[in-house]
């Protein structure tokens, strides 16, 4: 628009330019005969400066009379447009100047002179976009029985086993008798379970998304199994009874009380990262530990063949010692994640729906078959 404009004004600009640039040329070449013929007469100084004075001012009148037949039957339109004429002639040079419809002077480009908007991004993927439980995953850890249905029921020997004892017959008299007492456990598996909504233009436009979302709801699904199993083998593990304060040392009694208990042997030591550093730096008064303790290159920590993990999800403080093969993990699904467009109203709306899910519980045979207690020092 303003390029039009311009170009619209640049003839009549140039016209009346033009013609008060005739009338300047020629005041100007009678200027420089009147001096020239001065010089050859002798004329005075004021003499001279009166025959300038006479051509300036005839210069001045032709001017006008260019001006004013400009003007003549003109309307009031036409000399405000003659007028803004004027203006845009005295201050033409100015204006082409600082007019942003311009062209500027050419030169070396860079992205703050010559780029409107921003330059092309490149995608770089980020392996590492959140915090990935490295420690064993509880949901892998123990066996996997399969269930048709989510109600489970299993036999458990009642505390004290039942009445009666073997002994000695005496000759003539009749045998001991015994009987022993079961509980029937009845479970309810839950689904253990979330959910995420995003819209398709974020999945379309960010393309890492869809691998993102998977695996997220996986890792949060597993941060989920660890906590509601973790509590519950806190709920019917054993206490631990020692007068040890070493880290190692207490460790050791639980092993033992623990196979005391005839549950099993304990099959792993799950802790704390604290803990773990702990049998490391362990140093009662020459930097020893008990017999039976293995370190590897690696930091990996076995006690008495037990292998010591740790598990960022382990109560702040404690340490559990366990026999697994008396826990067992019932499944009627097993994990899965998937998407729909149906859920709700997200066809309409144009969303997707993630979920990740699984109907499992954590079945406790013997809950005694795990003790636990404080760390030490």
């Amino acid at each position: 628009m303003a390029n039009e404009f311009t170009d619209a004004l640049n003839p009549l600009v140039d016209s009346i330019k033009k013609e008060i640039g005739e009338v300047n040329a020629k005041v100007e070449a009678h200027v420089n005969q009147l001096n020239e013929d001065a010089k050859k007469k002798g004329e005075t100084l004021g003499e001279l400066s009166e025959k300038v004075n006479k051509v300036l001012a005839e210069g001045n009148r032709l001017k006008s009379n260019i001006e004013d037949s400009a003007r003549k039957d003109m309307s009031r339109q036409d000399l405000m447009v003659e007028q803004l004429k004027g203006i845009i002639s005295e201050n033409f040079d100015k204006i082409k100047s600082e007019t942003p419809f311009q062209s500027k002077d050419a030169g070396v480009m860079t992205l703050g002179n010559n780029l409107t908007g921003t330059s092309q991004i490149s995608y770089v993927p980020n392996s590492n976009m959140r915090p990935i439980q490295s420690n064993p995953r509880l949901y892998e850890l123990f066996r996997i029985i399969p269930t048709a249905t989510g109600n489970v029921t299993f036999p458990r020997a009642t505390t004290g086993v039942g009445e009666g004892s073997f002994g000695a017959q005496t000759e003539g008299n009749a045998k001991v008798q015994v009987d022993y007492d079961v509980t029937q456990v009845n479970v309810s598996v839950p689904f253990i379970a979330g959910y995420a909504k995003v819209s398709r233009q974020m999945l379309q436009d960010l393309p890492f998304l869809q691998a993102y979302l998977s695996q997220s709801l996986i890792e949060d699904w597993n941060k989920a199994v660890n906590i509601r199993f973790l509590n519950s083998i806190a709920s019917g593990s054993t206490a631990l009874s020692t007068s040890e304060t070493v880290n190692a040392t207490k460790m050791i009694d639980a092993i033992a009380q623990h196979a005391a208990l005839g549950l099993g042997n304990a099959n792993l030591i799950l802790t704390t990262h604290a803990s773990w550093a702990r049998l490391l730096k362990t140093k009662p008064s020459d930097y020893s530990v008990p017999g039976g303790t293995i370190i590897a290159p690696d930091g990996s920590v076995r006690l008495a063949g037990i292998p010591v993990v740790a598990h960022s999800q382990v109560t702040s403080g404690k340490f559990y010692a366990m026999n697994t093969d008396a826990f067992a993990i019932a499944q009627a699904s097993g994990l899965q994640v998937r998407s729909t467009e149906t859920d709700q109203d997200d066809f309409v709306k144009n969303l997707v729906t993630y979920r990740a899910e699984a109907r499992i519980e954590l079945l406790s045979f013997q809950p005694t078959a795990a003790v636990y207690g404080d760390i030490g020092s």
